[in-house]
């Protein structure tokens, strides 16, 4: 059945949106004027997709996937316990949907709704919405129709994808601080170097002396804040837009990230976050009943451009092949050997899912004690190079006045 969006006024005189099923425009207002709702605007919502409205220089999976997060997380853990209790997918859908408190998500799980009722399975109806479902989550609900087990897997991604928020949030959290006390500390710093610096330009004319170096640097930076702003911010930018642009192809970006690796714990905070992140998809694909050769090309399209995708895509070949996971995964020497270990353990006595769970368990507690300790010393490392910079401005202005009073003496 076709669906509609709406504008309307409640009895109220309230503007009130949403959609609508009906068979046409007319039964829609009919449907709607029987709720008491006074149609003031009204169109087909079928085809149109999330992505379709948005800016086309905009990534749609950066747009959307991560900020209905949140929402499909809380959709699907409630579609699995309505499924569990025996209600049919199709009135389930609707359920969700009439529930839905976001306007455009509600709009694409009607559409969803739309094509499973026409006879499309779940998972072709959801691969129409990249933009809010990633391939990984389309591949799970795939196994799930096969299987059968569908309400199982549903409440295995939700719990999958609400640890893998939990794990963003405390990345941000960590980071937030040092953030806001790094941007505080720049915003002082170009402060005194646009307004408080140049008034002192005029004292350092009248000593008639050689000002020495650091003066003379401290005065040139300051000048150039000044007077010639744009073109720093021009440079900023272009400086940004390359680093984008050579970061798009895949081999740099893997350069790009080898030499991140090789930092001390950011580098490997980096890696094993990666690292957890690989091994929480092969588990939670696995234990759906994703066949392993899949299960290995869509955890790589999680991980976008990273070494690891790749690892992960030649390991797929390899497999192909005959070669067991283990050795598929050792042969791009990013996988530690206690993981490899596991992994062999879990083939040999057929418990894969389980080792790849402690595996994952594992190192996302790493990476939990990772992070703490690089936040206890991101603090003191900030405080340290601000004052360094502070101290090196006050040797700036105070230089000259010391010669000064040598030369008075």
């Amino acid at each position: 059945m076709p669906v509609f969006s709406y504008r309307a006024l409640d009895q109220g005189g309230k503007t009130v949106k949403g959609v609508v099923d009906a068979d046409g425009p007319s039964q829609a207002r009919s449907k709607l004027r029987t709720d008491g709702l006074y149609v003031v605007d009204i169109n087909p919502a079928s085809g149109r997709r999330l992505k379709d409205r948005l800016p086309a220089f905009i990534p749609s999976s950066l747009r959307l996937r991560r900020s209905h997060l949140p929402l499909v997380t809380e959709a699907t853990r409630q579609l699995a316990t309505l499924l569990a209790a025996g209600v049919p997918l199709v009135t389930a859908l609707a359920t969700l949907q009439e529930q839905a408190g976001n306007q455009d998500f509600g709009r694409m799980l009607a559409m969803i709704r739309e094509d499973v009722t026409k006879g499309d399975a779940f998972h072709a109806a959801l691969a129409r919405h990249g933009e809010a479902f990633s391939p990984e989550y389309v591949q799970l609900i795939r196994a799930g129709e096969l299987a059968g087990a569908l309400d199982d897997v549903l409440l295995r991604q939700a719990d999958n994808m609400e640890k893998r928020a939990d794990r963003q949030a405390k990345v941000m959290a960590a980071l937030a601080y040092p953030a806001f006390m790094t941007l505080v500390g720049f915003g002082v710093l170009v402060f005194i170097m646009t307004f408080i610096i140049p008034t002192l330009t005029g004292l350092f004319d009248t000593l008639q002396a050689a000002l020495p170096w650091p003066t003379r640097l401290l005065l040139g930076i300051s000048e150039l804040l000044k007077n010639y702003w744009y073109l720093v911010i021009l440079v900023i930018l272009l400086l940004i837009i390359g680093i984008h642009r050579y970061l798009t192809r895949e081999a740099n970006y893997q350069r790009f990230e080898r030499l991140m690796f090789r930092l001390p714990l950011v580098g490997s905070l980096m890696k094993k976050l990666l690292l957890a992140r690989a091994i929480r998809s092969l588990t939670v694909l696995s234990s759906g009943g994703v066949p392993l050769t899949t299960t290995l090309n869509v955890s790589a399209d999680s991980l976008g451009k990273s070494a690891f995708a790749a690892a992960l895509r030649r390991a797929a070949v390899l497999v192909g092949q005959g070669l067991s996971l283990a050795d598929a995964l050792g042969k791009s020497n990013l996988f530690p050997p206690i993981v490899l270990r596991m992994i062999a353990v879990g083939e040999q006595s057929g418990a894969l899912t389980e080792m790849l769970e402690r595996a994952a368990e594992s190192h996302e507690d790493q990476t939990d004690r990772i992070l703490s300790a690089l936040t206890s010393m991101m603090e003191p490392i900030i405080i340290l190079v601000m004052g360094l910079v502070v101290g090196f401005i006050v040797m700036a202005v105070l230089l000259p006045i010391f010669d000064l009073s040598g030369l008075v003496r």
